[in-house]
């Protein structure tokens, strides 16, 4: 009943819980049925008790990521009551293979940047990203690449990013992600590789990121049906 709660909104992230006996009180269980409960949700991380103050809602669903806003990781985060951050992150010049130099319409093995990153969520592994972009984008002399791949390409590279194009494919994190993640390496994840545009569509950057699928609900909203002319 207690988990019903808050999956139904009945509080929402940041809400303070009633005290436990009356908390008991109101779901009819006893106290040790009821602590057994918010040990659990503790796990799942729903719920954060603190010791002095009480026990309060970390989110009421898992992260929603709505397939057709593109929208950043950490946006999201955020709007669901949580403090998005990033574990590690880092970028450097290599040569562009066949897939990436497809992507973004350039010469197979002309120089690119790829910048990795790890989100988090609440100080957990939540996305894994690689994105690339052309070498030639970035000006000379020093740069600072800050946690924003769509400020740092307009604001500093003068490149617009307007619409993308994605693919989905659901994928197992592997040994190697899935240590990043902190997971099994069978742990399911929703691979998104995406290719940006520019208003005129140039291809300016092209992603693949790792979500991990426990973390997220994936959304997609779909028109329709199409009606034939004349109906």
């Amino acid at each position: 009943m207690l988990r019903r709660r808050l999956s139904d909104e009945f509080w929402t992230a940041g809400d303070r819980l009633p005290s436990e006996p009356v908390l008991a009180k109101q779901l009819e269980v006893s106290r040790v049925s009821l602590r057994a409960a918010l040990a659990q949700l503790e796990t799942e991380g729903l719920i954060t008790r603190r010791h002095g103050s009480g026990t309060y809602v970390n989110s009421v669903r898992p992260l929603v990521r709505s397939l057709h806003n593109n929208i950043g990781a950490d946006q999201l985060i955020r709007s669901k009551g949580h403090t998005p951050g990033i574990a590690e992150m880092s970028w450097r010049k290599i040569k562009a293979d066949t897939k990436v130099a497809g992507c973004l319409g350039l010469k197979v093995g002309a120089p690119i940047v790829d910048l990795y990153r790890v989100r988090t969520s609440d100080e957990t592994p939540v996305t894994i990203e690689h994105d690339y972009f052309s070498a030639d984008l970035v000006p000379p002399g020093p740069i600072t690449m800050g946690p924003s791949l769509y400020s740092f390409l307009s604001d500093i590279c003068g490149a617009e990013v307007v619409f993308g194009v994605a693919d989905l494919e659901p994928a197992r994190a592997g040994s190697e992600y899935g240590a990043v993640f902190g997971v099994d390496p069978d742990e399911l994840c929703m691979v998104i590789r995406q290719t940006d545009y520019t208003e005129a569509e140039q291809p300016v950057s092209y992603s693949v990121e790792y979500h991990l699928a426990s973390a997220f609900d994936f959304q997609l909203i779909r028109r329709g049906p199409a009606r034939p002319a004349g109906d």
